[in-house]
């Protein structure tokens, strides 16, 4: 078993523990939404609130797990199986830090939540772009348009350039930390500018490549 596959069920144990040693510390109603200013807009009775992030983590592990079986590229996974797996545990990451913060508000320590989710999503960018570029061409992870779905080449020089486009997304996720108040903005415009980027750069090279 992969390390990042063990890493990820160990983040799920530990969720799960912590949501059954602190359930009775924690208030009847804890929060489950910010808005854009880092306040809390939202919240929802401990049950089912508690326990949604940890049943999250679950069931995409479960679902991610069981997709390559179903996937007519089911062979290349074979080839990044670890690249995969690491997509998994990123994706777990997220979610128990969300749990975390969530404990942490629902306890009156008030981290502040802009600052928070431009790391969070910094960290997120920043594996992705790592992770991104061993994903061998399939029909559910990775940089999927007509044009890589079409052509290994055009997959691998989008993946390859994806890379350098998620290092720069994360960068621009970390500039919420210090100008929080413009946290969402840094987090959302890099990541719609830069998937439109790839999605047309991998018509680029699909047409280039037909050309010659």
């Amino acid at each position: 078993m992969h390390i990042f596959r063990i890493l990820s069920i160990l983040l799920i144990v530990i969720s799960c523990l912590l949501t059954l040693i602190l359930f009775p510390s924690l208030p009847d109603e804890i929060p489950t939404h910010w808005n854009i200013h880092g306040d809390v807009d939202g919240t929802a009775p401990i049950i089912p609130g508690l326990f949604l992030l940890p049943a999250l983590m679950v069931g995409i592990t479960l679902m991610m797990a069981l997709v390559p079986r179903y996937d007519p590229k089911k062979a290349h996974y074979k080839e990044f199986q670890g690249a995969y797996d690491g997509l998994i545990f990123l994706i777990n990451i997220f979610c128990f830090m969300l749990f975390v913060i969530t404990i942490l508000w629902s306890l009156g320590i008030e981290i502040p939540m802009n600052q928070f989710i431009s790391v969070l999503f910094a960290i997120l960018m920043g594996g992705i772009a790592f992770f991104i570029r061993g994903v061998k061409p399939n029909w559910f992870a990775g940089i999927r348009t007509p044009w890589t779905m079409e052509s290994e080449t055009v997959w691998n020089e989008t993946h390859q350039r994806g890379f350098r486009v998620f290092l720069v997304i994360a960068l621009f996720c970390l500039l919420g930390v210090f100008i929080p108040e413009y946290a969402y903005l840094f987090i959302l415009l890099p990541v719609i500018i830069g998937t439109i980027y790839l999605v047309v750069y991998s018509y680029i090279v699909w047409k280039k490549e037909k050309t010659e």
